[in-house]
Order: C-alpha cells, then sequence, then structure tokens
C-alpha cells in the first residue's frame, strides 16, 4: 500500500468532513446537554459518518453503474463541488445544512440531533461522500480495507474533537478556528481541482 495515497486519501476526507469548522455546530446543537449527553451524541454521530463513508466506498461504483453515470463524469462534478465547499471554508463560512433559526431550535429540543443534522448531512455530506467514492476508484479490496481504516481514523479524530469542542474553541478563538478552516480550505481547493483535472483528461482519453 501506497502511504501517499493513504495521506492524500486521509486529507481529502479529514478536510472535506471538517469536524473542526463542525464544532460550533456541535456546541449550539448541544447546548444545555450534560457532558454525557454531549459525548453520546458525539459518539452516535462519528458512528453515523463511519457507517455512511463505509457503505459508499464499498456501493459507490455499484450505484454509479446503475444511474449510467461515467466516473470521469463524476470526478468533475465532485471536484466542482468540493471547490464550492472550500470557498465557504476558505471564507470561514459555516457549511449550510440548509434549516432556519426556528428549525434548529427544534432539532436542539429533540432527544437526539446526533444522526441528523449532525451525522447526515453535515459530517456524511455530499462532499465526503463524493470524496469517498472517487477514492475507491479501481482500487482492489486489499486497498479498500486500508481505505476504510483511513474513515475510521477519520470518524475517530471527529470524535475526539466533539469530544473536547468546548476546550478546542476556547482555546484557539474564533479568530484560529477560521484560520484553521481556511488552510483546511486551501487544501481541499487544490485536491478538488485535481479532481475536476482527472476528470476531464479521462473523458478526452489523454490518459
Amino acid at each position: 500500500m501506497e502511504i501517499g495515497f493513504l495521506i492524500k486519501s486521509f486529507l481529502a476526507l479529514f478536510t472535506v468532513v471538517d469536524p473542526i469548522g463542525g464544532a460550533p455546530l456541535f456546541l449550539t446543537l448541544t447546548e444545555g446537554a450534560s457532558e454525557k449527553e454531549r459525548k453520546l451524541i458525539a459518539l452516535r454521530a462519528s458512528l453515523t459518518l463511519f457507517i455512511v463513508l463505509a457503505l459508499f466506498l464499498f456501493l459507490g461504483q455499484n450505484l454509479l453503474k446503475l444511474f449510467h453515470i461515467s466516473l470521469s463524469a463524476f470526478k468533475v462534478a465532485g471536484g466542482l463541488l468540493l471547490i464550492l465547499t472550500a470557498i465557504d471554508m476558505l471564507y470561514a463560512r459555516t457549511r449550510a445544512i440548509k434549516e432556519t433559526p426556528e428549525e434548529r431550535e427544534k432539532w436542539k429540543e429533540r432527544e437526539d440531533v446526533s444522526i441528523v443534522p449532525l451525522g447526515i448531512p453535515y459530517l456524511a455530506g455530499p462532499g465526503a461522500i463524493t470524496t469517498t467514492v472517487i477514492l475507491s476508484e479501481g482500487i482492489d479490496w486489499e486497498k479498500k480495507l486500508w481505505l476504510l481504516g483511513v474513515i475510521a481514523l477519520v470518524s475517530f479524530l471527529t470524535l475526539i474533537i466533539f469530544f473536547f469542542a468546548s476546550y478546542i474553541f476556547r482555546f484557539f478563538g474564533e479568530t484560529g478556528t477560521k484560520a484553521l478552516v481556511r488552510i483546511l480550505g486551501l487544501i481541499l481547493a487544490s485536491i478538488a481541482v485535481e479532481y475536476i483535472i482527472s476528470g476531464i483528461r479521462e473523458s478526452l482519453g489523454l490518459n
């Protein structure tokens, strides 16, 4: 297994999942909850992230074939989607999950916000799913198991970041957190451009 592939996969997935940028949302949705309740929500959200990405790791290519979508077209579309996400990160804008302030209050009043909207669509959103499907292109079962390990690592780090979200946010402050998100956004933009170039080259038969 190439170490470079694993590092690139980790950077791509960790950046697009963006648990650092998601920490303020996690704190908002769990406002008023006890420390134990927060940790349970963080655990369930991280498990949701792992399960969803694992499913698309092993079934994503089959879904593309089912809908007669070429991987090159998916790469270009996915790259454009990731660029939009990266732009939001570069400008330190919170990723939208299509909810009004009133809806957010309703989510907070529910017993469990870990699966929706935190696990899906915030963590395991279109960008993370797209990245997983693209990374799984043409790799054998052994590499898929290694990639599953990368997904597990990203999910675990998300869990740790959410566990200590209040401390991290307090330590870095709003300015420091936004700076970290911007750095991750720049990395994501570079990866997105690479996906688009690769998709165009494949569609034109230039590989």
